[in-house]
């Protein structure tokens, strides 16, 4: 049995063949990481939307998100929200209004998602306050210029201040600060859910923006005994009878979950090309060079084989050197994909997940990939005759 230390010293002897040799496994070995890190946090972020949206949560949205940005218009009404309302099992339904305005304090001013929305949005959709009150139906009712704001907006408007009781501009209307809701993040696609302001929804058509009863979305929830999908249906059967389909959007988990998974399956077939052309390519690479290398090395192969070493020996001391060379660039290759996974990951809104077994997937295909390479031309090592080889030398 050979001392690794003994086969460490021949890989070094030819560094830049070694070199070449683990350059094009790298790349495929990280490739792999990036495919399962890719493919788990996909599926992270489709349990935590669905989680956001609620199993029992139905979301319409205004316009064909598959037709693009200017599908995305104030196509719903809410002669809708009426209808949705009528079907049964449909409970907590809120609904809202949306517009990119100027938001301003007397020092600072930024561009925020302003929202005109119904009485109980907040609750609907889950926001929590953090100082401040809710809205009231005497808000509604008296139609009170009143908002509330996420972090982004108070801190930046009014920071190390309490802004409750504080005025904005929303364009040039100026509102009361009623509440601050607590952080929410960004959604998948990467909007800030701080930077957004809620106004009741009859204020923002009087003062804000005519909205001429459009909207922009609703949501609702089903209610338990309910059959889920068959709201569903009876929903986008009413929508239809009044709208085209490109007119609308229903959203639900399975749909949020489906979306997800096309957006995984692409990135894997993506990586999974790329990984496959490196460690194909790779492995041509890494033979051609294992048949240089052994040509070289004839007479120190002879040299062995003349003091006893059997063709067993040579082949188990060549594919062995493959086995150090692929460990090498198993390491690094899982090294690249770790970091590339950090940067790479949050740039896609892709949930960072690093799970242990990508590192031992990426490194037992390039062991594999290595010694594969390395088996035919350890056999021609395995062959050399001793006498023709030393001669040669001489």
């Amino acid at each position: 049995m050979f001392l690794v230390k003994d086969v460490v010293l021949s890989v070094l002897e030819s560094k830049i063949r070694s070199f070449f040799a683990v350059f094009g496994i790298i790349f495929g070995t990280a490739s792999v990481v990036l495919i399962v890190c890719a493919v788990k946090g996909s599926s992270l972020q489709a349990s935590r939307v669905i989680k956001k949206l609620g199993t029992d949560a139905v979301l319409v949205i205004s316009g064909s998100i598959a037709k693009g940005p200017r599908f995305a218009l104030r196509r719903l009404d809410e002669e809708d929200v009426k209808l949705a309302e009528k079907i049964p099992g449909v409970k907590e339904l809120s609904y809202g209004v949306m517009k990119l305005l100027q938001v301003s304090s007397p020092s600072y001013s930024k561009f925020s998602a302003v929202f005109g929305v119904s009485e109980n949005w907040l609750t609907s959709w889950r926001y929590k306050l953090e100082t401040g009150r809710n809205f009231t139906r005497e808000d509604f009712k008296f139609l009170r210029k009143v908002a509330i704001v996420g972090h982004d907006v108070s801190d930046f408007l009014y920071p190390n201040e309490n802004p409750i009781g504080k005025t904005i501009l929303i364009g040039k209307v100026p509102f009361t600060i009623i509440g601050v809701y607590k952080r929410k993040g960004k959604t998948p696609n990467g909007h800030n859910l701080d930077n957004r302001v809620f106004v009741p929804f009859p204020v923002f058509d009087r003062v804000i923006d005519k909205t001429f009863g459009r909207i922009t979305i609703f949501r609702f929830n089903v209610a338990s005994g309910f059959d889920y999908y068959r709201v569903v249906g009876e929903l986008k059967k009413q929508l239809l009878n009044r709208h085209s389909p490109d007119d609308f959007t229903i959203i639900t988990p399975l749909v949020v979950r489906k979306f997800l998974s096309m957006l995984s399956a692409s990135f894997a077939l993506f990586l999974g090309l790329a990984s496959a052309v490196s460690l194909v390519v790779g492995g041509f690479v890494l033979s051609a060079i294992f048949y240089i290398n052994v040509k070289v090395r004839d007479w120190e192969l002879a040299l062995r084989r003349a003091l006893g070493a059997t063709k067993k020996d040579i082949v188990k001391r060549i594919i062995l050197e493959s086995f150090v060379i692929s460990v090498v660039a198993g390491i690094l290759g899982s090294a690249l994909g770790y970091y590339t996974a950090g940067y790479l990951m949050p740039a896609l809104n892709i949930p960072l997940v690093r799970p242990k077994f990508a590192f031992v997937v990426a490194n037992i295909m390039a062991v594999v990939v290595c010694v594969i390479s390395a088996y035919f031309p350890a056999r021609r090592a395995g062959n050399v005759n001793p006498v023709i080889a030393l001669r040669k030398k001489v």
